[in-house]
């Protein structure tokens, strides 16, 4: 063996464990900042910057960091929404990590979020400004435990759904955007029905508007009892106040005994079940009025069998 190679195999041992050492007091220097860190302090100058954000109040039971499948963030417990516009929401879990962008630089930081609350799942990016924003897609939200403002209208919604949403809300407290959803299971309750009405499948876009009204640009629903299409616009009242409404649909009543029904409420039908009506007044005491040929909404193609 030459002294070269003795040199190496002497020096090769004492370098590991050097390498060794350095890792671990690197490691050991990184937990003892993480469990001194405020973090307390931090969760609440965080709330503040959110409240101020979006014109509403905000509370963080905890905060801490966390190594997650979605990379490295920052993991708040136990968050409550409080805002005008969407009412109270308890989030169990909220994770924020910071997206890098140029936005940073303007000082209107764009996070990477992803929440679990009591409506569902959120995933997407959320953007703090004067106007701040959210784009993402929420998942399983349970429609009767949205704030929909219809307390004065006689009627309910339940079920899940998923929905891809562009939202922006001022500090103001006004809230605009548009949600794209879909559901497996939408159930109408109202009081003007003899029973709920169900769905096997219902899909459609909503536009929220400016003025706070909301604007369903279109939705397709089936169901044994109805299927069909309707477009149209649902006003802003006060939640004791049923919302005006103004409709344009095009439905075919499948259940025959609900068929037999339409009559009677001055709904023309035709002998299939087919319905093409403007609906207008207020969900609580809606009127019909027969659309003729021209006035009827554009029929799309059948859809194709879904798997």
């Amino acid at each position: 063996m030459t002294k070269s190679s003795v040199a190496a195999v002497r020096s090769g041992p004492t370098n590991w464990p050097t390498a060794g050492i350095v890792s671990v007091a690197l490691a050991l220097i990184l937990v003892f900042v993480l469990v001194g860190f405020p973090w307390d302090s931090l969760a609440r100058r965080l709330a503040w910057e959110i409240s101020a954000a979006i014109g509403g109040s905000v509370s963080i039971e905890s905060l801490s960091p966390a190594l997650t499948q979605r990379g490295p963030v920052l993991r708040a417990r136990q968050v409550v929404v409080d805002h005008p516009a969407i009412a109270r929401v308890r989030l169990e879990e909220l994770e924020l990590a910071p997206r890098w962008s140029s936005s940073w630089f303007t000082g209107e930081p764009t996070l990477r979020i992803w929440a679990k609350s009591e409506l569902g799942l959120v995933d997407g990016v959320f953007s703090v400004g004067e106007v701040s924003s959210f784009i993402g897609r929420v998942q399983r939200v349970e429609l009767a435990k949205l704030p929909l403002r219809l307390d004065g209208s006689g009627v309910r919604l339940s079920g899940r759904l998923d929905a891809d949403a562009e939202i922006s809300l001022d500090r103001k407290g006004s809230l605009l955007g548009r949600v794209a959803f879909s559901s497996p299971s939408l159930v109408i309750h109202s009081d003007q029905l003899p029973m709920p009405i169900a769905f096997s499948h219902a899909e459609g876009v909503i536009l929220i508007l400016e003025n706070g009204a909301t604007q369903i640009e279109s939705v397709s629903f089936e169901g044994e009892l109805i299927e069909g299409e309707l477009s149209g616009e649902i006003g802003l009242v006060h939640r004791s106040e049923s919302p005006p409404i103004d409709f344009q649909a095009e439905f075919r009543i499948v259940n025959p005994i609900l068929r037999g029904l339409a009559p009677g409420a001055g709904i023309p039908i035709s002998a299939d079940g087919g319905i093409s009506v403007r609906i207008s007044g207020t969900l609580d005491a809606p009127r019909f009025e027969a659309l003729s040929e021209g006035a009827r909404p554009a029929r799309r193609p059948p859809k194709q069998n879904r798997k």
